[in-house]
Parts: structure tokens; sequence; C-alpha cells
């Protein structure tokens, strides 16, 4: 029988294991107790070796979070979730990529405004001043003719004047 012993005890031990299974758990996030139960239910899986039930998972999973709560890990928002106070888990400034990816800050590659920006465009070639006029009167406005083009709907009737 799975005890939650480990998990109470050393509350690091579960949120390090959540964020190596791409769970994102930092300080100040919420934490539902379904989360928690399906953790539980995978570390002991792959740390242990065995392989525990739904129902021992939600027991050991309500278990943790009472115990959480006692403590001031979690604080309950709802029935099914909490706010979890952990400052060993804050977010880098860089956002919470770190965490996640399991890149390690040196490695992660540099932020956008670092990158070199594009070559600038060229210029497009400058249009002849008929060429532009002859544009430009073919494309007025509707509303400035008093026609709307051909293929265009019909405006709604609370919008004609």
């Amino acid at each position: 029988m799975a005890t939650s012993d480990v998990f109470i005890d050393y509350p690091y031990e579960l949120f390090s294991y959540m964020r190596e299974i791409h769970k994102p758990v930092f300080h100040n996030s919420n934490v539902f107790l379904r989360d928690l139960q399906f953790s539980i239910q995978d570390y002991f899986e792959d740390k242990q070796g065995k392989t525990i039930r739904d129902a021992e998972a939600q027991r050991i999973a309500e278990e943790v979070s009472r115990a959480y709560e006692r403590k001031g890990i979690f604080k309950k928002v709802n029935p099914q979730g909490y706010v979890l106070n952990f400052p060993e888990l804050v977010a880098g400034k860089s956002g919470t990529r770190g965490g996640l990816s399991g890149e390690l800050p040196d490695q992660m590659p540099p932020p956008k405004a670092a990158v070199s920006a594009p070559a600038p465009k060229v210029a497009a070639p400058a249009v002849p001043k008929p060429v532009a006029a002859a544009v430009a009167k073919a494309t007025t406005t509707p509303a400035a003719t008093g026609a709307a083009p051909a293929g265009a709907k019909a405006p709604p009737p609370w919008l004609k004047k």
C-alpha cells in the first residue's frame, strides 16, 4: 500500500517531479486536486515501479492537500483547487520556459530583443504620376461616388441613411 508520507514530509519532491513531467507548478500558481492525483500515480509508477489505483491515488492526493493546507503551502480557492505558496519555486523574470523545457538558463536561446533585426527592405520603385492618378481614380470609395463596387452586397437597412 502506497503512503503519502514522503510527499507530506518533502513537498519539494512532489513539486520537482511535477515540473519534471511538465506540469506547470510555480509559486502562486494554481494546483488542482486532479493534477496532484495523476502526478502521484505517475510518481509511484515511474520512481517506485508500482501501479496504484485511482481511488488510492485520490485518497493520497486528498491527504497531501490537507497536510499542505495545514502547513501553509496550499491556500484553498475552491473544493478542487489551491494556490501554491512555495517561494522556492518562483518563476524567473524571463518567464516559465526554463523550468518547463528542461533547459538551463545558460543553454536557452537569446530573447527576441537580443536577436539581430532583419535587413531593411528595399524601397519599391516610384510609380509614374499618370498611373498613380488612374489608380487613385479607380479606387475611390463607394461613399464618395454614390455607388457600390461590382459584386458588393447592399448595406443592411439599419445602416442606410
